[in-house]
């Protein structure tokens, strides 16, 4: 990692841990603001803050099981994140897709949405369509006070206390490899969407795994973070992962922009990773 941008990391969680969380939100927009200034330039764009920048930041974890599996979404990734906002390569693609392959930007008809764990930058541009119903929520955010407000609701997603056929669109974005049954919590993302609803249901996945590598012997932190890549994840998903969705009901489908006549374009402006491909479930009936 260039040593300006390790110094930036440094100041950044040095200042999370010092300062107290009340401080923390009411401060946190004016060193966006400074940082996003920081890397000012020309050659990379977020659709999110609308700001365009000379570089941006290196994410990502380095964990030898990541290169092992060539775990997409997982791996240190330099101009991942958005300096100005955080918003990661995974989202500008979520982003791309609602953009040019639907019509939740141009239309007008009413439309109900459920965000799950949401990404403040998602929920802000949620939050901006007059035309959506937007719900969002998170298993433990009582406890999670500096990442959600009081609005957010309490979700667990293996057991939601929702109606059948509520919501048009669900966003559930890197969730489900934190979910021990995650069959269940797909049946319950199933069953709360609409016939003729989607969901975009995007994880970090391997396409050197043909089979879902998981075990659930391996609770330890430490044993999590060798085997799959992160302390909190449960599983390092294959190439199996469409049948695994389409084994509750989904249809699937997957996008990808460099297969878009316009998608060289949007991978090098967004900063995209031209391997991840983005998961989109379809419940028809």
């Amino acid at each position: 990692m260039p040593k300006e941008e390790t110094n930036m990391n440094t100041l950044t969680q040095s200042l999370k841990r010092l300062i107290p969380v009340w401080l923390g939100k009411k401060i946190r927009g004016t060193y966006q603001k400074m940082l996003g200034l920081f890397y000012k330039g020309h050659k990379y764009h977020c659709p999110y803050c609308k700001h365009s920048f000379r570089k941006m930041l290196t994410d990502g974890e380095t964990h030898p099981v990541i290169a092992k599996y060539q775990i997409i979404g997982s791996g240190l990734r330099e101009n991942c994140t958005c300096p100005r906002c955080y918003s990661k390569d995974r989202d500008r693609l979520i982003h791309l897709y609602l953009e040019k392959k639907t019509s939740l930007f141009t239309s007008n008809k009413p439309t109900r949405v459920l965000h799950i764990a949401p990404e403040a930058w998602l929920k802000e541009l949620f939050q901006s369509l007059v035309h959506v119903d937007y719900t969002y929520g998170v298993k433990g955010v009582k406890n999670m006070g500096y990442y959600y407000d009081r609005k957010t609701l309490e979700l667990d997603i293996t057991k939601l206390a929702i109606d059948d056929n509520v919501y048009d669109i669900i966003v559930c974005n890197h969730v489900l490899e934190h979910i021990p049954d995650d069959t269940q919590a797909l049946k319950e993302i199933y069953r709360i969407l609409k016939p003729g609803g989607w969901a975009i249901l995007q994880v970090p996945h391997s396409n050197v795994l043909e089979n879902t590598y998981e075990d659930e012997s391996i609770v330890n932190p430490k044993e999590r973070e060798k085997h799959y890549g992160q302390f909190d994840h449960v599983r390092v998903y294959g190439k199996d992962y469409p049948k695994r969705l389409e084994f509750v009901g989904f249809q699937v489908e997957q996008f990808n922009p460099k297969n878009e006549t316009w998608g060289k374009e949007y991978i090098d402006r967004y900063a995209l990773n031209s391997n991840e491909n983005l998961f989109i479930a379809k419940k028809l009936s």
